[in-house]
């Protein structure tokens, strides 16, 4: 675990180099996606070192249904007490009753993964311009039909919308993207926001005028 911020904790997935976050205020504390399966306990590690216990978590908030961000959040649920928090739109494939929406270049390993997948009911279904402590849900459909962000107006959580690779920060992967056109129609949306702190579903994180880096280092995606 590394503090990215004042508040905010990274905890890094090594196998998809992923990361879930535990953002902490006011004593209280907000998981952001939960890596893939059996990584519960790694973040509830990572709470612990922050000085918190497994109580003092209030949410569990998926910024996507996928396997490698929501693959840990029945096992955190039933270890914190905490109440889980997916978009509306991506609910349906989040409790197992529909299949993945995965374009047709999907690998076959990602469709595979799904077996082992095992279904989460969520508490609460959100949707555009909610808020959970203190982060307004910003509805970003493409990457899957329900992705959100997490904005307070310095800190973007951009889940798969925005990754970072190589130093760069990049749009969400085609290949696992149900609707690229979409995506990149949100990718648009987010650049449109100022942020000084970006914390991106894979990758490092950017700290210090993100937002301006992101406009840069997207210029030929937004030309397209």
């Amino acid at each position: 675990m590394s503090q990215v911020v004042s508040g905010v904790y990274r905890v890094l997935i090594p196998e998809t180099y992923g990361n879930a976050y535990v953002v902490v205020r006011g004593g209280r504390a907000v998981i952001v996606d939960t890596g893939i399966p059996g990584k519960a306990q790694a973040i509830l590690n990572s709470l612990q070192s922050a000085g918190l216990s497994p109580s003092s978590v209030d949410a569990i908030v998926l910024t996507h249904f996928h396997l490698d961000h929501s693959g840990s959040a029945k096992e955190l649920r039933a270890a914190t007490g905490a109440k889980v928090y997916v978009h509306e739109a991506d609910a349906p494939y989040l409790q197992g009753l529909q299949p993945p929406p995965f374009p047709k270049e999907a690998p076959r390993e990602a469709l595979e993964a799904y077996r082992f997948f095992k279904p989460v009911r969520p508490d609460f279904l959100l949707k555009d311009g909610d808020e959970v402590a203190g982060l307004r849900v910003i509805h970003i459909p493409g990457h899957t039909p329900g992705s959100i962000a997490l904005y307070d107006g310095a800190l973007l959580f951009s889940g798969d919308t925005l990754n970072v690779r190589e130093g760069r920060v990049q749009g969400p992967p085609p290949q696992y993207t149900a609707d690229v056109r979409q995506a990149i129609a949100s990718v648009r949306k987010l650049l449109s926001l100022k942020f000084d702190v970006l914390l991106p579903g894979h990758g490092d994180p950017v700290v210090g005028r993100a937002s301006e880096k992101a406009l840069q280092d997207l210029a030929d995606l937004l030309k397209g």
